[in-house]
């Protein structure tokens, strides 16, 4: 079964189903496995993680989020020497910087679409932002992503788990979901051993001699 591209994945599932009758139905199934998908932390993954540079100017307090943003990583400010900005809530946000008084960026907190700063910038500055972005959805059947070159199971079993409600196939439900389920596991060990590469974490022990 081969499973390269978004028509390849069309036809896996339509023969899974054992349906040749599901022509409109199946990019349904495969858009909410994606929404599913870009919803749920377990599915996060470096293939997921991108940066981009965002204009900060003097007097700015909000700064518009990319559109493809879905939770931020690290920010950090292009200042002399560079500055890791600290996330805070926004309710710890806006207490921390409840006037109007600017300065050099220090923190930053997500509200809706758009990240705002504290304090309000006193100057230009670029803003790095790491991010992890929204999966890039298939469209054409020659589409492809990082999820179907490296996980075809995941949108595979995924899809289905999303077939069931609408053909009825209630009984079918668990089964699905239970092969959704682990292949979504093999997908964050994935990541766990590429982060950590497979070492164990190594405590540290401060000693003090007096």
């Amino acid at each position: 079964m081969a499973l390269s591209n978004y028509g390849e994945l069309k036809t896996a599932i339509a023969t899974m189903l054992n349906r040749s009758d599901l022509t409109d139905a199946i990019p349904d199934f495969i858009a909410m496995c994606d929404a599913s998908l870009n919803r749920n932390t377990q599915a996060r993954n470096r293939r997921m993680e991108t940066s981009t540079s965002l204009t900060v100017n003097s007097g700015d307090r909000d700064i518009a989020l990319p559109a493809d943003f879905i939770e931020s990583r690290v920010a950090v400010l292009q200042s002399t020497p560079r500055s890791v900005l600290q996330y805070l809530t926004p309710d710890a946000l806006e207490s921390t910087y409840n006037d109007d008084s600017s300065g050099i960026p220090v923190s930053f907190t997500i509200t809706s679409s758009t990240l705002r700063l504290g304090p309000k910038s006193n100057a230009d500055y670029t803003l790095t932002l790491y991010y992890y972005q929204r999966i890039t959805a298939l469209s054409d059947d020659t589409d492809t992503n990082w999820v179907l070159t490296y996980f075809p199971d995941v949108y595979l079993y995924g899809s289905a788990v999303h077939s069931a409600p609408y053909l009825g196939e209630d009984g079918r439900l668990q089964t699905w979901f239970g092969m959704y389920d682990r292949a979504l596991a093999e997908l964050a060990s994935d990541d766990a051993r590429a982060r950590w590469n497979g070492a164990p974490v190594r405590s540290t022990i401060d000693v003090v001699i007096v």
